[in-house]
């Protein structure tokens, strides 16, 4: 099994850089603190090296959930963790690896607000152009095509998540 480089090591890191400035400049003027989710476990590479370049405080939080097996999205959401901090009156960034259908971060956003967040925006690394989600992705990384892919978080079966690039099976 071989896996094709998609998106090299250098131009995700430049990408993480001024996705941490974008998301600067639009929150300081709103707050010096907001609160990161980080969507687990495809999201932990991504949200570890965007935290680091956000010039604010960012409160750091953590949920896992799965709708994939394999490589098919299941369409049934799976939840192993919550958040356990209240986000009431919070300015709150979801942290996700790819958006493809859109589902699951559906799922996690009609969940957070609920809690009466002061606001919710979206950061994904990876965007699939596929399918019509519908998310307002308001700090994205790349766009892709409909492609499996593996590498910064990504996995296939629990694999290739610690590849410093993203990439896809050939």
């Amino acid at each position: 099994m071989a896996i094709h480089v998609l998106i090299e090591e250098d131009k995700i890191q430049k990408k993480v850089r001024e996705i941490g400035k974008n998301i600067t400049d639009y929150y300081k003027d709103k707050t010096d603190e907001i609160i990161a989710v980080c969507v687990l476990k495809g999201s932990v590479n991504y949200f570890s090296d965007l935290v680091k370049n956000i010039d604010l405080d960012v409160i750091y939080n953590f949920i896992q959930v799965s709708s994939y097996s394999g490589e098919i999205t299941t369409g049934v959401v799976k939840v192993k963790s919550w958040l356990d901090e209240p986000l009431e009156n919070k300015h709150v960034l979801i942290v996700e690896d790819i958006i493809d259908t859109g589902n699951t971060l559906k799922y996690i956003i009609k969940y957070l607000q609920r809690q009466n967040p002061l606001s919710i925006e979206v950061t994904s690394i990876v965007v699939k152009k596929a399918h019509e989600h519908g998310i307002d992705v308001k700090f994205p990384g790349f766009s892709i095509e409909d492609k499996f892919v593996v590498g910064y978080g990504l996995d296939y079966e629990e694999k290739y998540r610690n590849l410093p690039y993203i990439g896809y099976i050939i």
